[in-house]
């Protein structure tokens, strides 16, 4: 399976009538709440595995760099989107199903 790049800037377009270049109130306000729930839902390895990756680092060169393996990276990478995910259903920014 290939990871998509990840990055703050990915946040949904839909939000900001002029896109992130010129960011409206409500982008802002998901920015602050995705770094939020970061700091706030995420353990330590999670927060660091996700920031790396959002910093545009492979899962394989962050697993090198933390000293563990790749599926390791790859878990806490999907741990932190579903913690995320859930965090943030609950601040209105994401339908839920």
């Amino acid at each position: 399976m290939r990871h998509q790049i990840l990055s703050y800037d990915l946040l949904p377009q839909e939000l900001s009538g002029s896109g992130p270049d010129q960011p409206d109130y409500r982008y802002d306000a998901m920015r602050r709440a995705l770094r939020l729930a970061m700091r706030q839902e995420l353990t330590q390895r999670q927060r660091e595995c996700l920031e790396r990756r959002l910093a545009g680092q492979r899962v394989k060169d962050i697993a090198a760099a933390l000293g563990i393996t790749s599926p390791t990276v790859s878990k806490h990478l999907q741990r932190a989107a579903c913690r995320l995910q859930h965090a943030l259903r609950y601040s209105c920014f994401i339908p839920s199903d």
